[in-house]
């Protein structure tokens, strides 16, 4: 059995459930692997090129896994369509075998995570604060 779905039984959690997030934290990385058909500096010339290339592929990977997790709005629907959105221009960012275009669409990227990360601290406040008790 796989360590995230060993330990659904354990923490009383579905393991559907479990194996559904533990999916959605390997995505970005499980698209990275491809980036290098369209990235090919990360591993073929090494220098400033593949310094560009995983500048953007680790834009892209934040992008993605934002739009997988983050939240810029409390409204569901203006929510959605700006996680697909980003996701979007992830993807361009990631695969779009121009160097220009994806260097445009990480202009896009970048400030729009940035702001949606500062956002998604604000909308996702943790409910409570745990005390904390002196030790013995």
């Amino acid at each position: 059995m796989f360590a995230d779905g060993g330990s659904a039984p354990i923490a009383e959690a579905s393991f559907v459930k479990t194996m559904y997030q533990a999916l959605k934290l390997c995505l970005p990385v499980t698209l990275m692997t491809f980036a290098i058909f369209t990235r090919f500096h990360l591993v073929v010339n090494p220098g400033w090129r593949q310094i560009g290339d995983m500048l953007l592929a680790a834009m892209a990977c934040w992008g993605i896994t934002y739009s997988i997790f983050g939240k810029f709005s409390l409204n569901q629907i203006w929510r959605v369509i700006m996680r697909r959105a980003l996701a979007l221009a992830s993807f361009v960012v990631m695969f779009h075998p121009d160097g220009n275009v994806a260097l445009g669409a990480a202009a896009v990227v970048l400030p729009a995570t940035i702001y949606g990360t500062y956002r998604h601290g604000l909308i996702v406040r943790p409910k409570s604060r745990v005390e904390s008790q002196p030790v013995g």
